[in-house]
């Protein structure tokens, strides 16, 4: 059966998620961040014959996040998804393919999933100019940079600041202009994912968002948490390999 729980089993859950915690970053920093009783996050659990749980679905305004570790009621989670209004699911790739045919997608994405595992890689990249962190004060500047990156989408001051909550970010001005960055968010206990990797076309090739990626894994690191990130260009992955990151598996995202 699939019933929608409260705090009365957070234990059973997060002990659930915590089997690969990298890959639950999202849900166990939004139950830290949210609890259970919030009208934008919802939280859902498969629960087989014995009572142990065997899949979470968690909503969060209408953005669905769906993990399993092995078998689950793909019709009872299928016809759930298929209920609620929501823009956007993601979850581990194999997982969501089990579902992928019983719900509605317009559209999905697939990206690479790593963790940094041998950190004393960046202590082979120099650092040279100072990158300066992500204040309110240069929060205008930044949010110019991503109208000049044609990967991202444009953003809004309010979205990046809402973001910093969660996270921290890094940047690299010239000539009083932020011409790279980097950022994280959804910070746990454990974990940070790193985000907002971008540099300015004029000033590319020349390591500066590697350097923002450096100083924001370090003081991760020194926080005792794990840096995550997601990408799908292959030379981003030849940096992000350089930099000590390896590949956990595939993510998917997939749109309604």
């Amino acid at each position: 059966m699939i019933i929608k729980v409260d705090d009365t089993y957070h234990s059973k859950v997060i002990n659930y998620l915590k089997r690969e915690p990298d890959f639950n970053l999202f849900i166990i920093g939004d139950i830290e961040r949210y609890g259970y009783d919030n009208y934008f996050l919802d939280i859902w659990a498969g629960i087989d014959k014995k009572g142990h749980i065997e899949g979470v679905l968690l909503r969060y305004f209408e953005y669905l996040i769906f993990y399993s570790r092995g078998k689950f009621n793909i019709d009872g989670f299928a016809n759930l998804i298929n209920s609620l209004n929501y823009i956007e699911i993601s979850g581990k790739l194999d997982v969501l393919q089990k579902l992928e045919g019983k719900i509605g997608v317009n559209r999905k994405r697939i990206v690479k999933f790593c963790v940094l595992d041998d950190p004393s890689k960046l202590n082979d990249i120099e650092i040279g100019l100072k990158p300066k962190k992500i204040r309110f004060g240069n929060i205008s500047k930044v949010a110019k940079l991503y109208g000049d990156i044609d990967e991202f989408e444009n953003t809004t001051i309010e979205s990046i600041k809402s973001g910093l909550r969660t996270g921290r970010g890094y940047c690299i001005e010239i000539n009083k202009k932020v011409v790279a960055m980097a950022k994280s968010t959804l910070e746990t206990r454990t974990h940070a994912m790193i985000v907002g990797v971008g540099t300015h076309p004029n000033f590319r090739n020349r390591g500066l968002a590697t350097k923002c990626i450096v100083k924001i894994c370090n003081e991760i690191i020194n926080e005792n948490k794990i840096p995550c990130l997601f990408y799908d260009n292959i030379e981003a992955g030849r940096i992000y390999n350089k930099l000590g990151f390896k590949e956990k598996g595939y993510w998917g995202i997939y749109y309604r």
